[in-house]
């Protein structure tokens, strides 16, 4: 599925602004940490895995590019023993490499993929590429954090919007 970057398509925007695929809209990491506290979590942005980081949570992966609403805020500090993974991938695209950074990541565990680019997308394989019952949690900015519990249903919904994505142009946009 990822052998060559894909790009954002346009009229994909709105539906992937939807929380899709499905997951539970809650206002903040703080308001269900003690219920995560002993799942299998992977967190994909930079507020998202700071907050996890601080919280004590230690995700099994954590996904950022060290930047919020597109400003760059430094880096989330993972807990000691983490393997740090970096990968590039730019805005509204899924890069085979960035792809391959976090399916590593999720094999490896206790693993942070810093992306040169923009890490929003990538949270579409670590669904796809998580086990049934992990968590994959994602910042909706101005909203919350959605909490995707990873099962069946939920890795054919990423990979049926995964196989709508364009292929990309040789200058990496679609």
């Amino acid at each position: 599925m990822f052998s060559r970057p894909l790009c954002l398509r346009e009229e994909l925007r709105p539906l992937l602004a939807s929380r899709v695929p499905r997951g539970e809209l809650v206002p903040g990491l703080g308001h269900v940490a003690a219920g995560l506290r002993y799942t299998r979590l992977v967190t994909v942005g930079d507020m998202v895995s700071r907050t996890a980081f601080r919280l004590g949570l230690r995700p099994f992966v954590a996904v950022y590019d060290c930047r919020e609403m597109r400003s760059s805020v430094g880096c989330p500090e993972p807990p000691p023993g983490y393997v740090r993974i970096r990968a590039r991938n730019p805005r509204s695209t899924i890069q085979p490499e960035a792809a391959g950074a976090v399916r590593e990541a999720l094999r490896r565990g206790n693993a942070v993929v810093e992306v040169d680019g923009e890490e929003d997308l990538l949270a579409l394989p670590a669904i796809l590429y998580s086990d049934v019952g992990v968590v994959v949690a994602y910042g909706q900015p101005g909203e919350g954090v959605v909490l995707v519990q990873v099962d069946q249903a939920v890795k054919r919904l990423a990979a049926a919007i995964l196989r709508r994505l364009a292929p990309c142009s040789p200058a990496g946009k679609g």
